[in-house]
């Protein structure tokens, strides 16, 4: 989200909280809202299309807002994206009837499949571009604003820039769409570029061997030494990556040798090392697949560690940076619970994530 659309207090803040919920922002987002529904039919086409857009305010903001309360024109491509990719995942449509029951305390838990239907998801995808249409007829969104993810509206040619938090989530979860193993060591690569800073070179320089165990933490991270440095760092890998880890190294097998490695058509792994060109072709792969604004690779590391500062390599605050270790690029990090009951009212987070009471 832009920072002109955040409080003055907050436009610094990390954008793993995307959306601002002022009343003008809800009440333009209810405006978007009702003249969207009246491009549908009177009918049941107009009530499947507020089903399906109450749904997908459900998953962006954890069951906080029904569809007639989002700051829909806050909306851009990655979360379109990533908002999709969670829909699709099997067991969603019960964890979002729990969330539409949270937000509505007189409706009752409805025994749905386990998946959404392809038509189910095409609606939803349909009624996203159609409520970002409205926006923009309402001035409420820029022409230029990728609000879908329409790759023929952006540039071919990635230009340095800051990659943002929610673009990354959508980026690995794009990645981790895909059913070979390119997707596994795509995301792990995405990942430890954003949340470890390391640079293409490094990428494509890290073997088999800079994997670390810690016996006495049981904690897995990835030991690297950058050039030129006295002592290595290890960089803890959060869950998310250890599965993605565990799937890509069950494709690449345990041979000693670079850690990422190219694949075949044949989706055979090459034990060689992958090259800085593969690694821009994987990048400009999953930007169009998660509708992300392309990007240079080693943006990446730049956003991640020099908190959009591309002169000098300059970290975070301590307590930026401590958060950022542990937290998951693909989910972000769970806030206290005081901290995210004073949140709720101002801003949502997103993506969404199952608390383990559903």
């Amino acid at each position: 989200m832009s920072a002109d659309l955040r409080p003055p207090s907050q436009a610094d803040s990390s954008e793993s909280a995307d959306f601002c919920l002022t009343p003008e922002e809800i009440a333009r987002g209810r405006q978007a809202f009702e003249g969207c529904l009246e491009t549908f039919k009177a009918g049941d086409p107009r009530r499947l299309a507020e089903e399906a857009l109450d749904i997908l305010a459900a998953v962006i903001s954890g069951g906080v807002c029904a569809g007639q309360d989002f700051p829909w024109q806050q909306v851009r491509g990655y979360h379109a994206a990533l908002t999709l990719s969670i829909v699709r995942e099997p067991g969603s449509p019960s964890r979002i009837e729990a969330l539409l029951c949270r937000h509505d305390d007189t409706r009752k838990f409805q025994q749905v499949a386990d998946r959404y239907a392809p038509k189910q998801i095409q609606r939803m995808n349909n009624c996203l571009k159609k409520i970002a249409e409205e926006c923009k007829r309402l001035g409420f969104m820029e022409e230029s604003e990728p609000e879908t993810d329409n790759p023929a509206a952006r540039s071919k040619s990635a230009q340095q820039r800051q990659v943002g938090e929610g673009e990354v989530r959508a980026l690995i979860a794009a990645s981790l769409m895909d059913s070979t193993c390119q997707g596994p060591r795509d995301a792990l690569m995405i990942g430890l570029a954003f949340a470890g800073g390391l640079r293409t070179v490094d990428l494509v320089n890290l073997n088999l061997d800079n994997m670390h165990f810690d016996a006495k933490s049981g904690r897995v991270s990835v030991k690297f030494k950058a050039p030129g440095a006295k002592r290595a760092r290890h960089i803890p890998l959060p869950n998310d990556q250890l599965i993605a880890l565990e799937d890509w190294l069950a494709a690449r097998g345990r041979d000693a040798g670079p850690l990422f490695c190219p694949t075949a058509r044949s989706a055979e792994v090459n034990v060689k090392r992958m090259t800085a060109a593969q690694m821009r072709e994987l990048c400009e792969l999953r930007s169009e697949q998660a509708g992300v604004t392309p990007f240079a690779p080693n943006d990446l590391a730049r956003s991640g560690l020099l908190g959009g500062d591309t002169s000098k390599r300059k970290r975070r605050p301590a307590d930026r940076q401590t958060a950022q270790s542990s937290a998951s690029p693909l989910y972000g990090s769970d806030p206290d619970a005081e901290q995210e009951d004073e949140q709720t009212a101002a801003r949502i987070h997103f993506p969404y994530r199952a608390r383990p009471s559903l």
